[in-house]
């Protein structure tokens, strides 16, 4: 028999064997160790390429699971709002025409809008710029513009409602904004845009500074809240700090209506959002008490200090604008028990996640690739395993002497007795104290 024929028989055989054995479906899975693989089909340069693939019947990989990234950035930046017109005639008509006849309004899409000051393209003058102010809270308070907008469209008041409501309003900062919290004699802790922070960190008043222009009738409004730090509800904030009526940089002049309290983030709740957000007024001092209502002052009751930011700009928009922002991520350390019991006189609240058990498969009798000491551990109850571990620790810790003394590098002198490799692992992760070695005091 000739070379040529040879191979071709064995061609012949190779996709018969292919096809009796292979699924009817094949779904290449994206490989996420691309170099793994090619250094598996180079030591083994015979076996055929769709060996390293997935074949199933169901269409079903972890990959489609995913989100795409159009999908992530509809979650975070959803579309714009589409408001149908308001019929303001009459709802029955006065004569009755055919469905043929009859259509539907055309939706209106509104984008988003910005709720800040206006990007300096243009520059322009001081008083230029006061009168352009007072022309748009002129027209902005005007009863007939929201009458004539009533009639042609909708109601001003509930689209801009609608449009911050939704999470279409926005901003751009404009000015720096630099807040330091003390750390030190001489350093500081600064505050970025989302840097992490422990409870310790933030438990001192912080030195907040901004580049002004220091004239006669600027003043500014200084807000410090916990986005995620309410307790009772998921909606609301807690309002740390409250300076009105800024006249220019000089925060120690302003107006204290919320005095300094620091963050409390429980344990559990992971990592709070806490944001110092600056307003610049438009007309000179405000008189919060009448245009918002009473603020906290030196309570520290967490019902006084609820907060909504949303409520807040929406009843003071026409006075002031939201020029800058700075904040940070916090989460819980011992210093919290301090805050709840001796300043907000309340017991510490503990939140635990109640995860779903971790899913194991039927067990087998071989299992390749696998220490079967570890491969026999997640079989195991868990109360045995920890049974096990305060056996010892027990077993070890005298009630006279304490703890045994713990050599300071325990893998660095080598074992005398020979012990098989599996328990040499084993003996790795008893001296770094992982697995179920973690909870060990010593």
């Amino acid at each position: 028999m000739s070379i040529i024929a040879r191979k071709n028989l064995l061609k012949l055989a190779w996709n018969i064997q292919l096809k009796s054995v292979r699924h009817h479906r094949v779904i290449p899975m994206p490989d996420p160790m691309p170099y793994t693989t090619a250094i598996w089909r180079k030591r083994y340069p015979y076996r055929h390429k769709t060996q390293f693939e997935v074949t199933h019947d169901e269409v079903y990989t972890k990959d489609m699971e995913l989100k795409t990234l159009e999908e992530r950035r509809q979650e975070f930046d959803p579309q714009p709002i589409r408001v149908d017109k308001v019929n303001i005639g009459f709802l029955s008509p006065m004569n009755p025409v055919s469905t043929s006849e009859k259509f539907d309004p055309q939706p209106i899409r509104v984008d988003k809008v910005n709720i800040g000051f206006l990007s300096p393209m243009n520059p322009v003058s001081t008083s230029e710029s006061h009168k352009r102010f007072e022309h748009y809270a002129n027209q902005r308070n005007r009863a007939d513009l929201k009458n004539y907008i009533t009639m042609v469209l909708f109601d001003f008041q509930s689209m801009r409602f609608m449009m911050i409501g939704c999470q279409h309003g926005y901003f751009i900062p404009r000015i720096p904004l630099n807040v330091n919290y003390p750390y030190d004699n001489d350093q500081v802790t600064p505050i970025y845009s989302g840097n992490r922070l422990y409870a310790k960190d933030p438990s001192e008043k912080p030195q907040v500074e901004w580049k002004s222009t220091n004239e006669s009738n600027e003043y500014y409004t200084l807000i410090f809240t916990n986005l995620d730090g309410h307790l009772k509800e998921d909606n609301a904030e807690v309002l740390h700090w409250f300076v009105g009526n800024i006249p220019g940089n000089q925060i120690d002049k302003g107006e204290t209506l919320c005095t300094y309290l620091p963050p409390f983030p429980p344990n559990g709740s992971g990592w709070h959002r806490c944001v110092f957000l600056l307003y610049k007024h438009q007309n000179g001092p405000i008189n919060f008490s009448e245009l918002y209502g009473p603020l906290p002052e030196n309570s520290v009751s967490l019902e006084k200090r609820t907060f909504r930011t949303f409520d807040f700009f929406n009843k003071l928009c026409s006075y002031l604008r939201p020029v800058t922002l700075a904040f940070f991520q916090v989460a819980w350390d011992t210093s919290v028990k301090n805050i709840f019991h001796n300043i907000l006189g309340m017991k510490e609240p503990r939140y635990e996640f109640d995860f779903e058990p971790r899913y194991l498969p039927p067990q087998q009798f071989s299992v390749e690739m696998a220490p079967f000491h570890r491969y026999l551990e997640q079989y195991r109850d868990r109360k045995d395993v920890n049974e096990e571990v305060i056996k010892h620790y027990l077993k070890m810790t005298c009630p006279f002497n304490g703890y045994p003394n713990v050599p300071k590098y325990p893998l660095a002198a080598p074992n005398e007795k020979w012990v098989p490799d599996w328990y040499k692992y084993e003996l790795v992760k008893y001296h770094k104290r992982q697995g179920k070695w973690k909870m060990m005091p010593f």
